[in-house]
C-alpha cells in the first residue's frame, strides 16, 4: 500500500515510531538495490529499492523506492503471509501503474467518475456497476477473434475481360 512520507512506522520491534521519510535518510548507501519494477511505456521502470522490517510481524515491511535521476522517494507498506525476497515486493508495487491504467480506462470508457450522489450506498453501487461494465467490455474485446483484411473470391474486373 503505498503512504505518505509522514507515515511513522515502528522500527526496532515496534518501540520506536519515526517518520518513513526519516527512516529513509538513514540507510546506508549499500541498503539501496537497483531494480526493475516492470515494464513501462518506454520500457523498463529501473529504480533503487530499499526495504525496512517494520512493527512486531515477521512479515512487515517498509518499502522505499527511489528516483535515480531526481532522488524522488515513495514508499510502500508491505505485509506478506510469508516470506519473500525484495524482488517479489518490488514486482508486487509495480503492479499498482497498470492498476492506475485500468482506473483511466474506467473513466473514460464507462463514466467512473461521472457520479453526483451524496450517500455512500449510492456512490458504491455507480462504482461497482462501471467496474462491471469495464469487466463486460474487456471480456467481449478479448473473446473477439482477431479481424483479418478480406480475402477475395473473385478476379477483379480487369481481368476477367477478354480481348
Amino acid at each position: 500500500m503505498a503512504v505518505a512520507c509522514s507515515m511513522r512506522v515502528r522500527i526496532n520491534n515496534g518501540r520506536t515510531p519515526v517518520r518513513a521519510d526519516t527512516v529513509a535518510g538513514r540507510l546506508p548507501a549499500t541498503a539501496w538495490q537497483r531494480q526493475s519494477a516492470g515494464n513501462g511505456a518506454k520500457g523498463p521502470r529501473h529504480y533503487d529499492w530499499a526495504w525496512i522490517h517494520t512493527g512486531t510481524g515477521e512479515h512487515h515491511h517498509l518499502l522505499v523506492r527511489r528516483n535515480r535521476t531526481t532522488g524522488e522517494l515513495a514508499f510502500y507498506l508491505c505485509w506478506s503471509p510469508a516470506t519473500v525476497t525484495l524482488a517479489e515486493l518490488v514486482r508486487v508495487a509495480g503492479v499498482r501503474w497498470s492498476v492506475e491504467e485500468c482506473f483511466q480506462a474506467a473513466k473514460g470508457q464507462v463514466g467512473l467518475d461521472h457520479y453526483r450522489v451524496r450517500h455512500w450506498t449510492s456512490r458504491h453501487r455507480h462504482i461497482t456497476l462501471a467496474m462491471l461494465a469495464l469487466a463486460f467490455l474487456t471480456a467481449v474485446a478479448a473473446a473477439r477473434p482477431p479481424t483479418r483484411p478480406a480475402i477475395r473470391t473473385t478476379p477483379p474486373a480487369a481481368a476477367t475481360r477478354s480481348s
